[in-house]
């Protein structure tokens, strides 16, 4: 019997552009229902272009949004901080291990990338930490 509440949504990556659709169909769907998602990157590289994709797409609009490395009362926010800086309860993943999972998340999203071996294999391995720390994981 599970005894974490918290959920781990992995979504199926196979292209570079679905993941692309999936940090923006994500963010975008926390904006519109005001609820605060943070974003967690491995390096300012990475951080600048998810930044650089919110800004641009959807080609509509954009996404308003943040880069912080401390407090800050925004709804989407990117950091390479182990920290949850605007108290969200809805995190998405885009490093290769897992952020501390007692940070209060009520839902992690994250890849089952498999865009290469050295992804997939961490995505395995971050599936297999969730799954011991009693993480109800749904793939999508």
């Amino acid at each position: 019997m599970l005894t974490n509440n918290k959920k781990v949504i992995f979504f199926k990556i196979n292209d570079a552009k679905t993941k692309l659709i999936k940090i923006i169909q994500t963010a975008m769907m926390h904006f519109e229902k005001k609820e605060n998602l943070l974003i967690k990157t491995f390096d300012s590289t990475s951080l600048n272009f998810v930044d650089e994709l919110l800004w641009k797409l959807p080609k509509e609009s954009f996404l308003p949004h943040v880069k912080s490395n401390s407090f800050i009362e925004e709804f989407i926010v990117i950091t390479t901080e182990n920290k949850n800086l605007n108290n969200a309860k809805y995190l998405f993943n885009l490093c290769p291990e897992i952020v501390d999972i007692n940070l209060n998340f009520k839902t992690i999203y994250d890849l089952e990338d498999n865009t290469s071996q050295i992804k997939q294999a961490n995505s395995k391995k971050r599936y297999l930490i969730y799954k011991q720390n009693k993480f109800l994981i749904e793939l999508k």
